[in-house]
């Protein structure tokens, strides 16, 4: 399998049959409750708010309400209103011009009821002889031909085993839970557990599938089963009803789900394109280096772009208050240090905050390292099973290489190891655990999510490291991916952490890992981006707990993107993804966009969020253990834990509450039940205090008072309603700016779910909750109708009311998010000749608030720009715009599309631009 090669053109590649991209879409959690006729009701609303094309989760038949574990990807689903449905949606959407695009998940299929999916069930039944056998991604040879299966409870379940009878056939049976029996191993009087034994799988405690797994899984859920679309008897056969769709124009585009687990990613997206001539985006995080520098897609993918990850932490960064953010990472390290926030203890946020920002690294330096141990973790812990993997991979790998590399190397250095310096072993075959243990320190030591096409030139390199007749000198220097591989070695080779990682079996790694198509090469490039999920984004980002918001996929939580990065990004979208998805909340954010807005704005009142902690942790303190480490109290008095100085000794972090009290806030108002489910979530993912696995009841109980507090104590709600009362109009204000920042980027924007009024969810499944049509509509109602129009016919369009922006209830009920996304909604749809060629370049801001403005003209010839705000609350405190003035584009007049306004061009006040709202968005009018 492969791709296409060269640079490509991200306008047009995976556009549909040639045509035009989506101006714009809307994403629909489609459930059993919400179902694609449903859907099909609200399309008359989505088009008058300006929608182009419609966005759906997946569809294909599956276990669960969110639908990513299908379990038969040969029909639609028919409790999401099956073929049926997806053909009144389609009839619907066209009616009214639009598009649609599908959510669909190549890379794993739902296994966890084996019943369910008849796939696994018919390879459970015959081992490899199924007729489906090559369809999952499972190594039989590692447990003698069984499939290992983790799913007891206790070692002592198998003595519930039971046969019983399923759709006519005899099957195993253990409470409530079915798998299959080979029929030829059926035999009179057999007893339940003999029969066990004879199956093609192998029934193990659950604690078995951090080491003993034989198939590949989604990151470390054994319920979902990686597939083998590689193979294009495979591929074709879980994509025949994808085909059909676009065969009967039902569908115009494809979301493909973590493309990063694939064998070939350009290969399965070349043939997608070959299949369907689609417009495809991928869900694919491009990781940013030092100096802001972003990961890039590789060109000759077939695909507009990836689902936009990146532009969030470009616009929450641009919208943050740097020295506030320094403030609240001085109170993290505080908290983190075992300090506390009486009185007595004279913490100094805004004087340590200053040294911080002087010494940034200070910062970085700890959340890399928190990013490094929480990788480690789950590389040599929870996804030990796919380091065996790749250790019994290269075990087999001598063969799999060509004469060039058994001349250059001499003999298979895993057939007779060279062992570190100073260990006993060497002449011995590599031990797997021990090889599996240098797999987990590599793996762990990637800074990307994984890498896709190392080149020739990068496996000279390495067989240079054997061969002197190689000169590395003359070589062309390592790719992209090559310097990443390099990279990870030469740290495991400064670490004495492996027992066996010698020079030799280093190099000879680095070779595999470099050699096109080789089954360890593709097997890494599956497994890191999971080490890399888990340990960054599931792990390390709940227990690094400073400005939350920050806290989000693809950014860097420790290092917030300044105003001229953001610049960058549109930039760099201009260049590199003009069709690409833009996005700023998804079903995979830790935060909905008006939670993150909301946290955003604490960064401008640090000191007064520190005194707003003090209070609530008293009043409803959690339970935390304390940390087994014992730090010297004289080993404390320097920076940020000089206050510590002669206390007793640091044994507590509890900088846990910052995270759980911003969540609270940015989320307010929220019931007891939401603040339960989402701390006990974010602690048991830091699984620092608890785990899933071994939750710490003391610490869990006091969740649940924290939870019952916010919602019934009268002293925690009102210390909680004083401060939302300091920080709401400044969310409201990075909401807005956020909102029309994203609607306006290059690429293509995604309202996901409702979040046409404000959207203050947390993590999953609180961002999946049912979305109240019926309350958006009859808001949109009120709002003058909007009539598509020519640019003469607009200057007579009808906009709200000058007193509709004052009014209260418009603020706090969204009715102005509304109006300012169904009026960028429109204009994306009116405008397609500026967005079609798509361009950004900041525009220049003087006087007294020049740092508060964030400006910018879109467009390749100017024709759009965008005046908004950033750090409103400090503006607000200093008095307001003051002298502050925008230079416009050139124009002679300029017409505010959200709200009617019009400008003269030239230089213009901020405080004239801005009267109705934080945000302008300026058409050139002539």
């Amino acid at each position: 399998m492969t791709g296409a090669s060269g640079a490509a053109d991200r306008s047009r590649i995976g556009c549909p049959r040639g045509h035009l991209p989506p101006a714009s879409t809307y994403r629909l959690q489609i459930t059993p409750d919400f179902t694609l006729f449903d859907a099909a009701e609200q399309v008359d609303y989505l088009a008058a708010l300006g929608v182009d094309w419609l966005y759906v989760s997946p569809i294909l038949e599956s276990g669960s309400e969110h639908g990513y574990d299908v379990v038969d990807p040969t029909r639609v689903d028919a409790a999401r209103g099956g073929r049926e449905g997806l053909e009144a949606l389609s009839r619907t959407a066209r009616a009214h011009g639009m598009g649609i695009l599908v959510d669909i998940v190549p890379n794993h299929m739902g296994v966890g009821v084996p019943a369910a999916n008849p796939y696994w069930w018919d390879v459970l039944t015959y081992g490899r002889d199924s007729e489906h056998a090559a369809m999952f991604d499972i190594d039989f040879d590692a447990a003698d031909g069984t499939i290992i299966l983790p799913e007891l409870g206790e070692a002592a379940d198998l003595e519930h085993l039971e046969i019983v009878e399923h759709r006519g056939r005899p099957a195993l049976q253990i409470y409530d839970a079915l798998y299959p029996v080979d029929p030829a191993t059926v035999s009179e009087g057999i007893e339940p557990q003999a029969l066990h034994e004879r199956q093609h799988y192998r029934l193990v405690h659950w604690t078995h599938e951090d080491w003993e797994l034989n198939y590949r899984r989604f990151f470390t859920i054994r319920s979902l089963a990686g597939v083998r679309v590689e193979d294009r008897e495979v591929f074709e056969t879980t994509h025949a009803e994808i085909e059909s769709w676009f065969a009967a124009g039902l569908v115009d585009g494809l979301r493909i789900d973590h493309i990063d687990g694939l064998a070939d990613p350009a290969g399965y997206l070349a043939w997608l394109r070959e299949l369907t001539g689609a417009y495809v985006v991928v869900e694919k995080i491009l990781a940013l280096g030092p100096g802001e520098q972003r990961e890039a897609l590789p060109a000759h993918w077939a695909t507009a772009g990836t689902t936009g990850y990146e532009l969030i932490a470009a616009i929450d960064g641009a919208l943050t208050h740097h020295g506030g953010f320094f403030q609240i990472e001085a109170l993290r390290q505080h908290l983190s240090a075992g300090g506390s926030l009486d009185e007595e203890t004279g913490l100094d946020i805004a004087g340590s905050g200053k040294r911080l920002q002087r010494h940034p690294t200070a910062v970085s330096g700890v959340l890399a390292q928190l990013e490094n141990e929480a990788k480690s973790e789950f590389s040599s812990g929870p996804l030990t099973a796919e380091m065996l993997r790749l250790a019994r991979d290269s075990a087999r790998g001598w063969d799999r290489l060509d004469e060039a590399a058994h001349q250059a190397i001499g003999t298979d250095p895993l057939a007779a190891a060279e062992a570190a310096e100073g260990i006993a072993g060497a002449g011995r075959p590599v031990d797997p655990e021990q090889l599996a243990d240098v797999f987990a320190l590599i793996t762990a030591s990637l800074p990307v999510y994984r890498v896709y096409a190392p080149t020739r030139a990068d496996r000279d390199h390495f067989l240079a490291e054997f061969d002197g007749r190689i000169d590395a000198q003359a070589l062309p220097p390592l790719s992209r991916d090559g310097q990443v591989i390099r990279s990870a070695l030469s740290r495991v080779r400064s670490t004495a952490q492996s027992r066996i990682a010698s020079n030799r079996l280093l190099s000879y790694l680095g070779v595999l890992l470099t050699t096109a198509d080789h089954p360890v090469a593709v097997r890494f490039a599956q497994t890191t981006g999971a080490v890399m999920a888990k340990g960054v984004e599931d792990t390390a980002f709940y227990r690094y707990c400073a400005l939350t918001a920050l806290n989000e996929v693809g950014g860097t939580p420790a290092d917030p993107h300044s105003p001229a990065a953001l610049g960058a990004e549109l930039a760099r979208r201009a260049e590199e993804s003009p069709a690409g998805l833009n996005s700023l909340t998804t079903h995979d954010t830790k935060r909905g966009e008006d939670t993150r807005a909301r946290i955003l704005a604490i960064a401008e009142v640090p000191g007064e969020f520190a005194q707003f902690l003090a209070h609530v942790r008293e009043l409803c303190p959690l339970d935390f253990a304390a940390d087994a480490s014992e730090v010297a109290a004289g080993e404390l008095a320097f920076g940020v834990n000089a206050s510590l100085a002669g206390a007793r000794p640091a044994t507590v972090d509890t900088s846990f509450e910052m995270l759980v009290w911003q969540a609270v806030l940015g989320a307010w108002p929220l019931g007891e039940n939401r603040i339960r489910d989402y701390v006990l979530k974010a602690a048991r993912e830091a699984g620092e205090q608890t785990t899933w696995t071994q939750p710490n009841l003391d610490f869990e109980h006091s969740v649940d008072e924290l939870a019952a507090a916010c919602a019934k104590d009268p002293g925690v709600r009102g210390r909680i309603a004083s401060f939302d009362a300091r920080i709401r109009s400044g969310g409201w204000s990075n909401a807005l700016v956020a909102k029309a920042l994203q609607l306006l980027a290059p690429g293509v924007p995604d309202v996901y779910n409702g979040t046409e009024l404000w959207e203050q969810s947390l993590v999953d499944p609180d961002n999946r909750r049912p979305v109240d049509y019926a309350k958006r509509r009859e808001i949109l109602a009120g709002l003058p109708a909007w009539q598509a129009a020519d640019a003469a016919a607009r200057s007579a369009r009808d906009y709200p009311s000058l007193g509709f922006w004052a009014d209260d209830a418009a603020w706090e009920t969204g009715a102005v998010k509304l109006a300012l996304t169904r009026a960028l909604l429109h204009l994306r749809r009116e405008r397609r000749d500026v967005f079609a060629a798509p361009a950004a370049a900041p525009l220049e801001a003087s006087g007294f608030g020049a740092k508060h403005v964030l400006a910018f003209a879109f467009g390749s010839e100017g024709q759009l720009a965008l005046v908004g705000t950033r750090m409103p609350i400090t503006l607000a405190d200093l008095g307001g715009w003051g002298d502050t003035q925008v230079a416009l584009p050139p124009g002679q007049r300029w017409r505010d599309v959200i709200t009617g306004a019009e400008f003269d061009g030239g230089d213009h006040a901020a405080a004239d631009l801005l009267r109705l709202l934080p945000v302008a968005v300026l058409e050139r009018i002539r």
